[in-house]
């Protein structure tokens, strides 16, 4: 039996959840705190510009607020880019380990199995199918 892969499997299974879990019964706060603090963020960056091209330019009010918008926005689809590059870095590493794991997984998986008596198969199906009897019975 490959019990280390076993192990790793089972510890990845149980983060997720714990995760999940997390993130499902705290949503709410988690992503009103952010995004709270995300908002205020922005507003002092912008009152910061407003005043310091205000008073380097001495521009009127309108003319100031189009030089912060479009500061801003420049600001912001840099911000947008590097979050991007940052998300599809982290995608892409994260499911070449997943990818490995999966495969390992599999192989140990199919020697196990391939290992097994066939009366201890038989047992492993009928418990398979029992479980998922009673899973849609009460469910359903």
């Amino acid at each position: 039996m490959n019990k280390e892969i076993y192990l790793k499997v089972l510890f990845h299974l149980s983060l997720f959840g714990v995760i999940t879990s997390l993130l499902a019964g705290f949503y709410d706060t988690i992503f009103a705190f952010i995004l709270e603090a995300a908002h205020l963020l922005f507003e002092v960056v912008e009152m910061t510009l407003d005043k310091v091209i205000e008073h380097a330019f001495e521009t009127e009010l309108h003319e100031t607020q189009l030089i912060v918008f479009y500061i801003l926005l420049g600001i912001g689809g840099v911000l947008l880019y590097w979050v991007y590059k940052l998300i599809k870095y982290l995608v892409n590493s994260l499911g070449h380990g997943i990818l490995n794991d999966w495969l390992s997984f599999k192989t140990a998986i199919t020697e196990d199995w391939r290992a097994m008596p066939v009366s201890l198969r038989i047992v492993w199906v009928g418990a398979f199918i029992l479980v998922n009897y009673f899973i849609s019975f009460f469910l359903f």
